[in-house]
């Protein structure tokens, strides 16, 4: 889709100019005040300036090849404690712990690894991330492989504790409305408390602020991808494209070896002397390669980087992770889940660029209320296909909707024409917009096919050596609950909170891989509890044939589908109380406007708060709702207020998405509640059989 340049400035879809603005504080120059440091800016800013720097060099613990000073970066880090509106509303930089003399490789730049980036850089480290991907911009941002995402409080908190990113504001999650657009019955809303956008969009916000929050202590490399890695000598091989060595302003072999918020240049430690072999050994391939004229060029185009800490952040076909289960046979081999159809079965294609037609417009449950009384916030709209597949939309930030179809691969490959579109769309969701048919169609035949992800377990997230897996990389899981962004997210804040337990800045190597070990063994299990309840609530979609020819599978299939009958059937109980009394709760606060505005003290009433139209009223109300759950409660009762649809304020499992819940905690609840339903079950069956046996008795005997 063909972005607009407007639209691309607003939403970090561009490289944007960084910022040198500083402001002159007439605070005493003493070392206690944040602004001592502003004397040292012009300094640093010169060291930083390429064509200054060149006769500002330093000396340095190692000289770099010359395969090193061709590769460029794309990004030239700025001074820290910029006082912009973005990095003021973070805190000054005499907020983040002071650097600790090493260095965290990053390899990976989406959502998890910029986000990673940053609790490092504020933890005291200086974080480089390759990306093996260009640069985003408007030609190389492609939404086409995209999946529009759904941030809740799980994931939220990790990038707030860092980052000022307006999307999170931007985007509220208002709700999911199931069968939208179905004549002669109202949708069903499930109410959610999140954010909700599109994954480039996210993770272009979040690279825009790494860059522009902690750009004196991250830096970023695109077009480079991980070759190998030195486990030994801790030391990380990339191959960059042409593109990457040819774009920036500065060379890299600057970046790697000068402290870019620092006036000193030196590497600390064993860094320098890996750095140091690191450059040895690629001269000699060099020249070895210059004698073999092919060689020579792939040994320019690679670049080593010595790392204290190594981070696979870089999605589900994990490079790292496949080269530690290459170096370590044994130790990382991953097992796929989900039975023998899980491998490509399940496929999506992207859409973007959808008009606001009449019809789309009205999905909205909340239409009819007057825009100046609406909740802030998006819906996304599931419409079902039935066994066929489904679509999902939502409204996208310009104002136009986007969404996916997902399907089994077999339909899409029966797709060959644009017309075989037009036939099928009224079949799979008859409450599309006429309007859309033909964009559709056209939209789906050009889109690539893009498959789901592999749900993988693996044993062990960390290496000796400083190497570790986080999001995908360490964890695959299936988009079914929402959880894959959320998961990686809470990852990174887990990770660091571990380094900062073993202060690994006096223990060296032993105290990091201390330090990823006890986040590997306390996050492993409970993320293979999130992958067991990714398979349980996959398990009521698949078909039992899919598995006929794999008694196991069959076995384990029907186990996980009687687990969510009966967890389901205890939850909707819950559910049903719950709507019960948000109805009731929505039709007392009617009844008490209707009373007040009779008795003309109407503005008395606080329509908009969660708090009744009388004291009395008001102090029951908050004795009821004086705990962590006030913001929710407000937010349920507004929306429970505006809409006009079947509201379903506690779907199952929402527990993960509204609050802080582990993983294993929800899993052994399900466990337990599918235990506690078996019993009544079996209960049930057991009076119903003695029923059934003494009626049949007296039928004999009389």
């Amino acid at each position: 889709m063909e972005l607009s340049s407007s639209f691309l400035r607003d939403h970090a879809l561009y490289r944007r100019a960084q910022r040198f603005n500083r402001t002159i504080s007439s605070c005493n120059r003493t070392s206690g005040c944040p602004r001592t440091r502003q004397s040292h800016f012009f300094i640093r800013w010169v060291l930083q300036v390429p064509k200054v720097r060149s006769f500002l060099k330093l000396p340095v613990a190692a000289t770099l090849s010359q395969s090193q000073q061709q590769h460029k970066p794309l990004h030239v880090p700025h001074v820290g404690g910029d006082t912009s509106s973005a990095a003021t509303s973070m805190g000054p930089e005499h907020d983040w712990e002071p650097l600790n003399s090493r260095t965290a490789v990053i390899v990976g730049a989406g959502p998890a690894g910029c986000t990673l980036a940053m609790h490092l850089a504020k933890a005291g480290w200086r974080v480089r991330i390759y990306e093996k991907r260009p640069e985003p911009g408007p030609v190389t941002s492609s939404r086409q492989r995209s999946w529009v995402l759904a941030m809740y409080p799980r994931g939220i908190r990790p990038v707030k504790a860092v980052a000022e990113v307006p999307l999170l504001r931007e985007r509220a999650y208002k709700g999911l409305v199931v069968g939208a657009g179905k004549p002669g019955s109202k949708p069903i809303v499930l109410e959610r408390t999140g954010v909700l956008m599109d994954r480039t969009l996210l993770a272009t916000s979040l690279l825009d602020a790494a860059r522009e929050q902690y750009g004196s202590r991250v830096e970023f490399a695109f077009s480079s991808s991980l070759d190998t890695v030195d486990f030994t000598r801790q030391v990380a091989s990339f191959r960059s494209s042409s593109s990457s060595s040819s774009s920036g302003s500065s060379s890299y072999c600057d970046n790697i070896t000068e402290a870019s918020d620092t006036a000193t240049t030196d590497l600390n430690g064993d860094t320098a002397v890996r750095a140091a072999a690191s450059q040895a050994t690629l001269a000699a391939e060099a020249a070895e390669g210059g004698r073999g004229g092919g060689a020579s060029q792939a040994a320019a185009a690679l670049l080593e980087v010595p790392y204290d800490l190594l981070v696979g952040a870089d999605g589900s076909s994990s490079t790292l992770r496949r080269l530690l289960s290459e170096s370590f046979p044994g130790r990382y081999d991953t097992t796929v889940l989900g039975g023998p159809e899980a491998a490509g079965s399940s496929c999506y294609k992207s859409v973007y660029g959808l008009p606001a037609v009449p019809q789309a417009e009205a999905w909205a449950p909340d239409s009819a209320v007057p825009d100046s009384e609406r909740l802030q916030g998006e819906f996304f709209f599931v419409l079902s296909g039935g066994d066929k597949g489904f679509i999902s939309v939502c409204r996208d930030i310009d104002g136009s909707y986007c969404g996916y179809l997902a399907a089994r691969r077999e339909l899409f490959e029966a797709m060959h024409t644009q017309e075989d579109y037009m036939f099928l769309l009224p079949q799979l969701c008859p409450q599309l917009p006429a309007e859309w048919l033909p964009m559709l169609a056209e939209k789906l035949l050009t889109a690539p096919l893009s498959n789901f992800p592999l749900m993988r377990s693996l044993p062990s997230f960390w290496g000796r050596g400083g190497v570790v897996l986080v999001g995908d990389a360490a964890h695959t899981v299936t988009p079914s609950l929402g959880q894959g962004l959320n998961s990686a997210l809470e990852d990174c804040e887990l990770l660091v909170g571990h380094l900062r337990k073993e202060a690994v800045a006096g223990e060296g190597t032993a105290g990091i891989d201390m330090a990823l070990r006890r986040y590997s063994e306390s996050r492993a299990p409970d993320v293979r509890a999130l992958q067991e309840l990714e398979l349980l609530q996959s398990s009521s979609l698949t078909p039992l044939s899919a598995v006929r020819e794999e008694p196991l599978f069959l076995i384990q299939l029907l186990a996980r589908k009687w687990i969510m009958i009966q967890y389901s059937g205890l939850a909707l109980l819950g559910t049903i109380v719950a709507t019960v009394q948000a109805a009731s709760r929505k039709n007392q606060q009617q009844q008490l406007q209707y009373s007040a505005h009779q008795l003309g003290i109407v503005g008395d009433l606080q329509v908009h708060g969660v708090k009744g139209s009388s004291e009395g009223h008001d102090a029951n109300r908050s004795e009821a709702i004086a705990d962590a759950n006030v913001q929710a409660v407000a937010r349920a009762d507004i929306l429970g207020r505006q809409l006009d649809a079947t509201y379903v304020r506690s779907p199952p499992m929402y527990e993960l998405l509204r609050e802080h819940l582990p993983y294993q905690e929800m899993l052994v609840r399900v466990y337990g509640m599918a235990a506690l339903g078996t019993g009544i079950s079996a209960a049930l069956l057991y009076v119903l059989c003695g029923a059934i046996g003494s009626w049949g008795a007296r039928a004999i005997s009389g």
